[in-house]
């Protein structure tokens, strides 16, 4: 399973004519209409499991007046503390960072023909994804398991090794190989042994030989999407 990396406090100098701080500051503002400070849900149902509590002890006739508790939101320490927090989750353009540390994957508010485009992928990062998704389709038998996938740090490492405004249609074009070489696997497994099926068992000797050049010949790139050309079957003459 992927591991996140989570979001740190900022910790840096604030310059409040920073994207990263405007960006903070608006979410602060946001939650803080005029000053006032918001309840966050979990103090709301903190507060309201109480008054349940209360309200139970009265209908036993137990004394409740002394029954009391404190919430704290460490988020509401103060403002620079609340700003702090938030700007960790931005990096300095201003763009969020997802939990895997990456700026720039944010697709919120955008069309996916945005980023549903085929550019050009490193070989490395090819290889990275025709690796583990060999690995993942034998030690599963060809079912997607998403516990044991390995294909989330994958992503990750291209999406870190490009530039921040290829890494949305990258990681879709990144993903398009990735089901080309799955089906590829599929296939040879099904042509080799027609009666298996996802799950069962098969000689990954079949997979094992395959190679990443191989099945890249017999890919068809469209604007958005690939597909895959059938393995070219023996032509035997007798």
């Amino acid at each position: 399973m992927s591991m996140t990396v989570g979001h740190k406090p900022y910790t840096g100098a604030i310059n409040t004519d920073s994207a990263r701080y405007k960006r903070a500051k608006a979410m602060y503002d946001e939650g803080h209409p005029n000053g006032e400070e918001t309840k966050s849900a979990a103090q709301e149902k903190i507060e309201q499991d109480l008054e349940d509590l209360k309200m139970l002890k009265r209908m036993l006739g137990q004394k409740y007046d002394d029954f009391d508790l404190i919430f704290k939101n460490p988020f509401e320490a103060d403002e620079e503390t609340f700003i702090r927090n938030y700007m960790g989750l931005f990096d300095e353009d201003g763009d969020l960072i997802n939990a895997y540390g990456v700026a720039g994957m944010d697709i919120t508010g955008k069309d996916p023909s945005e980023f549903h485009k085929i550019i050009d992928v490193p070989e490395t990062a090819r290889q990275d994804m025709f690796d583990e998704t060999m690995r993942h389709f034998i030690q599963e038998n060809g079912v997607a398991n998403g516990d044991t996938t390995k294909r989330t740090e994958v992503f990750t490492r291209y999406q870190l090794s490009v530039d921040k405004p290829d890494r949305l249609s990258g990681t879709w074009t990144l993903g398009q190989y990735e089901r080309m070489y799955t089906k590829a696997f599929y296939n040879a497994v099904k042509e080799a042994d027609p009666g298996w099926q996802l799950g069962q068992p098969f000689d990954t000797n079949i997979v094992r030989s395959m190679t990443r050049e191989d099945v890249e010949k017999r890919i068809v790139k469209g604007s958005t999407e690939f597909s895959l050309k059938p393995e070219p079957s023996l032509d035997i003459k007798v």
